[in-house]
């Protein structure tokens, strides 16, 4: 008998087809959304697995007990932070979506760096006041220069093939130490002191968990270059806000192209606050967390996690296994 399958985010007819590519049979696949309000429970405990986008606001906490049967939690997005680990059932496998939106992140990621390099933000404020400052500002051209993934999943791994057809030396840091990947240097976060001194250009690409939050403050950017670059398309709570802010302040060469904040709205609710001025400084860019946009961005992220799902239920080799352990205090 196959697996079930259910997904619990609203599915219109472009996602369902790229769910149904991906599991490609190999699971009987139930929406959520379809069934009737005395049927919910019938579905979530007949559940082998789950396709969520934001479990918390697609299962009420009093469901939870109803996931007896449930080996496989997979979802549709990549960072994983906000679930509700320690009441989510212990026994299913958790996978993030790894990769599953890489390709245009990796692309919004090399158009801060671009930006940044080229000091496209503060020569396009000067046209709008009529200056024409040709000379201004200092841009850097990015070959031979050194970029480091902290974080070389499918973001920064995508991200590093595209920076090295720009030339760019690429070092990678993550768990294992390990890499098939195309790197110049390869490392784990113990190494970060070590090649941040000559790093011109930071990526940070690491999921939040109670190992890397914080991972980069004072003394981390103290140790880099005066006109280094650092990028932060993760979470931004793995940079002390208040020491990225002082730091860009005093250092004005040093630059930061930020796609993610300390305050921001989710799906929630909430709203986008700083707690320090960053946008009123001209060494920074930034956009509302939407690195992941692009046509069609649901439908593609939807297959990558199916097909993932379906990986997992034909005894197959999968990715995205996160260990709960590493978010729980």
């Amino acid at each position: 008998m196959k697996k079930s399958l259910v997904v619990t985010c609203s599915a219109p007819a472009a996602v369902r087809a790229a769910v149904e590519e991906g599991v490609a049979g190999n699971a009987d696949i139930f929406y959520l959304e379809d069934a009737a309000p005395e049927k919910r429970a019938e579905v979530l405990s007949s559940a082998h697995g789950l396709l969520s986008f934001f479990f918390n606001k697609e299962i009420r906490e009093e469901e939870y007990p109803l996931l007896e049967n449930l080996e496989l939690f997979q979802a549709i997005s990549t960072g994983l932070d906000y679930l509700p680990f320690d009441k989510m059932p212990e026994k299913p496998v958790l996978a993030c979506n790894a990769g599953g939106w890489a390709p245009q992140i990796a692309e919004h990621t090399m158009a801060l760096l671009l930006a940044l390099a080229r000091r496209i933000v503060p020569l396009h404020n000067d046209l709008m006041k009529g200056v024409f400052n040709r000379n201004g500002y200092s841009p850097m051209s990015l070959r031979g220069k050194i970029l480091t993934v902290a974080g070389y999943g499918g973001i920064g791994r995508m991200t590093a093939d595209l920076a090295r057809g720009f030339g760019m030396k690429i070092r990678a840091l993550n768990t294992s130490g390990k890499t098939d990947g195309d790197v110049d240097f390869m490392g784990t976060l113990k190494d970060l002191e070590t090649v941040l001194p000559d790093t011109d250009v930071l990526l940070i690409s690491l999921p939040l968990n109670r190992h890397t939050r914080g991972v980069i403050g004072k003394k981390e950017l103290s140790l880099m270059k005066k006109n280094a670059i650092l990028l932060n398309v993760a979470r931004a709570p793995l940079v002390v806000e208040e020491d990225l802010y002082l730091h860009l302040k005093e250092n004005p060469d040093f630059q930061a192209g930020l796609d993610v904040w300390w305050k921001e709205p989710t799906w929630g609710g909430g709203d986008f606050a700083l707690d320090f001025p960053f946008l009123e400084l001209p060494n920074v860019a930034g956009s509302p967390h939407n690195s992941n946009r692009c046509e069609r961005d649901m439908e593609m992220a939807a297959l990558a996690a199916a097909e993932n799902a379906a990986a997992f239920f034909k005894g197959e080799k999968f990715g995205g296994l996160i260990r709960r352990e590493d978010y729980m205090e």
